[in-house]
């Protein structure tokens, strides 16, 4: 998977697009908040890094790691659904009206504080699948915390921000009662439903900078943590899933982080999204996932400092 490189620049341009186009759908954006407050450490650093002194670099590149952390999130949301018609987006606006406040820093993020990233990482699962070009488009107006239409298909969606391993299990089950109620109010046998798992937390609070050599070690030491996790947890929710309706097939999980690739001297956002099936998920169920998958493929973003 080759690294995208984006400067400093590019990534600021991004983001304050990202700004106006959540503004021209009426989301009240707070410059004191936490949206403003990325914005003010982006556009102040993509310009003074060159100059900095070793001593302002200390004190100011942890915030703005941590602003770059949360930039991409709102950037990939609006360049999935930037095109769209107001009259669509009309459940996309009301996760991002919760998804702008919050406090500034993830690693800050409390129990009562976490209804903001929850609700973004369900608009960041929507613009992920959003792919009209493969035949895949996110569902807007599902009552799930979002939905997915592949062909005739409809893959009704829960997203669950799991902070520890020990909220593992309490959080799956949750998600599979939810999609059970949701397979109660369909009706035809055309729908289907997926987890979506974020484990960020489990292995970074938000406040770490992962080191690489090169960007063919990063991306192979991200797919690693991730196929790790997934087959060191896979009989937990394997089991949760015998239990509960056979139209669950399956979940999809991310990790994102910031590293710098030390090879390129570049500060890298990876997200890497994997995707484990249901074990006794049909033959056409898992053509279904494969399908799924193949639209999600895409590029690691970076951000070149020079």
């Amino acid at each position: 998977m080759p690294i995208l490189k984006d400067t400093y620049d590019s990534v600021h341009r991004d983001y304050e697009a990202a700004i106006n186009w959540m503004s021209s759908l009426g989301i009240a954006i707070a410059q004191s908040g936490r949206i403003g407050y990325y914005e003010k450490v982006l556009r102040y650093w993509k310009d003074a890094y060159r100059t900095a002194s070793d001593e302002e670099g200390r004190e100011v590149f942890p915030d703005f790691v941590s602003s770059m952390f949360e930039i991409f999130e709102f950037v990939a949301v609006h360049r999935a659904f930037g095109s769209l018609p107001q009259e669509q987006l009309t459940a996309i606006v009301r996760k991002l009206e919760k998804a702008v406040n919050g406090p500034k820093n993830a690693a800050d993020e409390a129990g009562n504080s976490a209804a903001a990233r929850n609700f973004l990482f369900e608009a960041c699962v929507a613009a992920r699948v959003h792919r009209p070009a493969s035949g895949v488009e996110a569902i807007l107006s599902a009552d799930s915390d979002t939905g997915i239409r592949i062909d005739r298909k409809k893959i009704w969606v829960e997203c669950k921000r799991v902070t520890s391993v020990s909220k593992l299990e309490a959080n799956v089950r949750d998600a599979c009662n939810q999609l059970g109620k949701r397979f109660g109010a369909e009706v035809g046998s055309g729908h289907r439903g997926i987890l979506a798992v974020d484990v960020t937390k489990i292995f970074n609070r938000g406040d770490k900078l992962y080191i690489s050599q090169g960007d063919d070690e990063l991306v192979a030491s991200a797919e690693r943590m991730l196929d790790e996790f997934i087959a060191q947890h896979a009989m937990l929710w394997q089991w949760i899933y015998a239990s509960k309706h056979r139209k669950i097939i399956g979940t999809i999980f991310r990790l994102t982080f910031m590293a710098k690739s030390e090879a390129s001297n570049l500060l890298v956002h990876n997200a890497h999204w994997g995707l484990t099936p249901r074990a006794d998920a049909s033959a056409a169920d898992l053509q279904l996932l494969k399908q799924l998958v193949a639209s999600m493929r895409e590029n690691v973003t970076s951000t070149a400092n020079e």
